[in-house]
């Protein structure tokens, strides 16, 4: 009995453990916690779109969604992936370019780069989520189970191809696909929660990745290959990685990430509820004061007259 038993168990466990193998899912706890972030941000941007514009949260999430703090249509968003992903293979964008560097604001590159890590959360996770050269990571699987972002290869284009820096003109078609399979999900707010929790969530899945000196402040979501001494990242290769690289320092050529206005906002939003909740509650004081003194003020005439109709009687039967 002993005996079968021990076999049960060790079978079991030999089948969990080919399970985990088949079911590998490449930046599955990094997707989650930016759709938890995007999911959340949505949300909550319609519970403030009553606020000024100026409005920081409402700045905050506007870029968070929509990048550069202009604010758009989410459902623009849903409909279908944004005009300057379309043609990344006649540009062919260079995918370092657009999810490994920082923005190039003053052109120094002489490329066109109408998106950049950290523009906003939806880019980020087309840099997170997309297959990069030949198919990485999928393209050598031998399990059917193995996912990128939660997804096989057949729902995010397939064909062994995929967007990367090799200058081959394509990502196009997987581009697209991870939009409709993975961003618009998130759009849909399918993973949305409390957004501060969900930040320091997706904080936590950031690895501190610097390039040496000269950017010390470089953070990696997503998986990589990365030492101090590569300058590139987020390529869509093996070594690179299929991520996004974020620089958080505060210079002209390179601005802050999404997050970081997020989070300041969210700070900002922290005190001003806060300062709400105490003037509200000065003012409940306020106006409990004013009706315990009405009352008071009630319980005495009330008093005043029953006394003198009380006198007013004895007056009558003397």
């Amino acid at each position: 009995m002993m005996k079968c038993l021990l076999f049960l168990v060790v079978a079991i466990l030999g089948m969990a453990n080919a399970t985990e193998d088949q079911e590998k899912n490449h930046n599955g706890p990094q997707h989650s916690a930016l759709c938890g972030v995007l999911g959340s941000a949505v949300k909550k941007l319609e519970e403030v779109r009553t606020r000024e514009p100026t409005d920081p949260l409402r700045k905050a999430l506007a870029t968070t969604i929509f990048g550069n703090g202009a604010e758009e249509k989410i459902e623009t968003l849903k409909t279908g992936t944004p005009a300057v992903y379309r043609d990344v293979e006649i540009r062919d964008a260079d995918r370092g370019f657009w999810c490994g560097e920082p923005r190039d604001e003053d052109g120094e590159s002489g490329q066109m780069q109408p998106r950049w890590s950290g523009h906003s959360s939806p880019h980020d996770m087309v840099c997170l989520c997309t297959m990069g050269e030949k198919g990485w990571p999928l393209n050598g699987s031998s399990g059917a189970q193995e996912k990128l972002c939660g997804k096989t290869a057949d729902k995010l284009g397939g064909s062994g191809d995929g967007w990367s820096s090799s200058g081959s003109h394509q990502g196009g078609k997987q581009i697209q696909a991870t939009w409709e399979t993975v961003i618009v999900p998130c759009l849909n707010g399918e993973e949305g929660g409390d957004l501060k929790q969900a930040l320091n969530e997706f904080l936590g899945n950031l690895q501190h990745k610097p390039d040496g000196y000269i950017n010390p402040n470089r953070y990696i979501l997503g998986e990589n290959n990365l030492t101090e001494t590569n300058a590139d990242a987020c390529t869509g290769s093996e070594k690179y990685g299929v991520c996004v690289a974020y620089f958080n320092a505060t210079t002209k050529r390179y601005p802050m990430p999404w997050w970081t206005d997020l989070q300041n906002a969210l700070l900002e939003e922290e005190k001003f509820q806060e300062e709400k909740r105490r003037e509200e509650e000065k003012q409940r004081q306020k106006e409990d004061a004013e009706n315990k003194d009405s009352a008071q003020e009630a319980a005495l005439k009330s008093g005043t007259q029953t006394t003198n109709q009380t006198d007013q009687s004895h007056k009558d039967i003397t």
